[in-house]
């Protein structure tokens, strides 16, 4: 049953490359350029480019960048219009003040696609505020972030917050964040997160997380097909509160803390999980930070209930710490192991210290 997914390991990390085509510009896009945006020089095209969108919500239009690197100062709102260019190597956008630099995207229908954002330069991340995410989302519907490169975000990648919903992110790359590089919270619901390749970011390369003081819980979403690691400072793909998620067919390798991690944590003051379901991943040598103890796959509750979450047919390779691991001091409940193949780990190939743990047709366990 491992043939198939075994053959797709490979052992050097491969080309960051986009396989998703970016979103095809209308004939009747209004173009930023005509607007007074003009490409690669040192003139500020803020204004420009957010009058073409301003004008391109009151015409029903979308907004297109033609080829070039433009420069931007501050945020740039992008509310209910479709955003687009004709590949992230063609149309840039640059961010040159590190702190206020997030393009956010608001009400319903909202397309970024076929262009890159990057940030001329970084801050640290302190106070992790949203102006330095590179993309916000906030309480938008029916969105869709496709084909886009995002690079050295002070804070987060991507963005999904203020309980937004019906949004689609899909065949982006994203890297070198400080923060996360996608994060989807605040009580967002029905999130597709497919496609993506995300590397070398300064905490989780893709989060589900609900806080206690959210007035509703993150849920509904899938997280599909995604590429992820890479020399990443935390965990792979976490779901630290959150209900009703789904993460399968992903490849996650090198990240310094668990490649896949559950959890309730009270040190943050997150939600109880329930409902998730890990399925045919392949997760590779991960848990690598020397002062850490996090297996390839941790479920871990130190406060709340976590309960029914499924592990199916999933690789787990080439730990340091050891394969799978479920402890902590709060009240687990069912967790399921089915199918899953373990193989070159070191350390104890499963710890299970709590929970009502069923396991069947595993290898290696």
């Amino acid at each position: 049953m491992f043939t198939k997914k075994e053959a797709a390991i490979e052992e050097e990390p491969v080309e960051v490359k986009q396989t998703v085509p970016p979103i095809k510009v209308p004939e009747d896009a209004l173009s930023i350029v005509d607007e007074g945006a003009t490409p690669n020089d040192e003139s500020d095209d803020l204004a420009a480019i957010q009058s073409t969108l301003d004008r391109a919500a009151e015409e029903s239009k979308a907004v297109y960048i033609p080829p070039g690197n433009y420069r931007l100062s501050g945020i740039l709102t992008v509310n209910g219009v479709q955003l687009l260019g004709d590949g992230a190597d063609e149309a840039i956008l640059t961010s040159t003040n590190p702190e206020n630099g997030s393009i956010d995207v608001e009400g319903d229908g909202a397309v970024l696609s076929g262009f890159a954002h990057v940030y001329e330069k970084t801050v640290e991340r302190g106070n992790g505020a949203n102006d330095k995410n590179s993309i916000t989302v906030r309480s938008a519907t029916n969105f869709t972030i496709q084909s886009l490169r995002i690079e050295k975000a002070s804070t987060a990648g991507i963005f999904i917050g203020y309980e937004s919903s019906e949004g689609k992110v899909i065949g982006n790359s994203v890297q070198d964040t400080g923060a996360d590089g996608i994060h989807i919270t605040n009580g967002s619901t029905n999130i597709i997160i497919e496609d993506n390749d995300v590397r070398a970011v300064g905490d989780d390369t893709i989060a589900v997380v609900s806080y206690e003081e959210n007035s509703q819980v993150t849920r509904d979403i899938m997280i599909r097909n995604n590429d992820v690691g890479y020399n990443s400072k935390a965990r792979g793909i976490s779901v630290v509160g959150g209900e009703d998620v789904t993460i399968e067919n992903n490849r996650i390798r090198d990240t310094e803390m668990a490649g896949i991690y559950i959890s309730v944590e009270k040190e943050w003051g997150t939600r109880n999980v329930k409902n998730i379901i890990v399925n045919e991943n392949i997760i590779r040598h991960t848990g690598t930070r020397l002062t850490s103890d996090h297996p390839n796959i941790l479920v871990y509750a130190s406060q709340g209930n976590l309960d029914e979450v499924e592990f199916n047919g999933n690789m787990i390779m080439d730990s340091v710490h050891g394969g799978i691991g479920v402890w902590g001091n709060g009240e687990i409940g069912n967790v399921y192991f089915n199918g899953n193949k373990l193989e070159n780990n070191k350390g104890p190939s499963t710890n299970f210290k709590n929970g009502n743990i069923h396991s069947e047709g595993n290898i290696g366990f």
